[in-house]
């Protein structure tokens, strides 16, 4: 599960930080970055949805994954804290404050390792989609958030300032999966 979600993280990220970003400075263009999520932007919710029907998920499954993600992104708040600029490269250090999800995950893991007998199915047996829709609901039900700071490598192509692709620890910080 945590590879499945790390797997679309990293499609989404790639996707959305290829397109180009036209912008006269390096926080413009980490402000448009960080609005496409917010505002659940084409490019985004496509992107989701294409990874997700790669996804051997049923349709319910596929919607609660859909909404957990499209709310982190939606709910997503942002402050640049500083750019520096060297030529044509640049970093920007942005505070972000998500769902911590990272948080919920561990307590659902810990739920389950404590209670697994109310994941059984009729014969005994652990029933492992009782307890993904149990992390689900909880992930759902996420209202505790974390601020991470993300510094953002750019590169000016073409008068235009591009956003470097995000490291896996990068992707984690923005979608609150970060393990801390």
């Amino acid at each position: 599960m945590k590879k499945r979600g790390l797997t679309l993280l990293l499609i989404l990220m790639l996707c959305i930080t290829g397109c180009s970003l036209m912008s006269s400075s390096p926080k413009d263009a980490v402000t448009k970055f960080l609005n496409k999520y917010k505002n659940n932007d084409t490019a985004v919710v496509n992107e989701l949805n294409d990874y997700l029907d790669t996804e051997d998920l049923d349709d319910d499954t596929k919607e609660d994954y859909r909404e957990i993600y499209l709310r982190q992104y939606s709910n997503l708040k942002y402050e640049i804290k500083d750019e520096k600029i060297d030529g044509d490269k640049a970093t920007v250090d942005v505070q972000i404050t998500v769902y911590d999800y990272y948080k919920t995950n561990k307590e659902s893991e810990e739920y389950f390792t404590s209670n697994n007998t109310e994941f059984l199915d009729d014969d005994g047996d652990i029933d492992f989609s009782k307890y993904f829709q149990y992390r689900i609901d909880k992930l759902l039900d996420t209202s505790d958030t974390v601020d991470y700071t993300l510094t953002l490598n750019l590169n000016k192509v073409d008068d235009t300032w591009e956003i470097e692709p995000l490291s896996t620890e990068q992707l984690t910080k923005l979608h609150g999966t970060y393990e801390y």
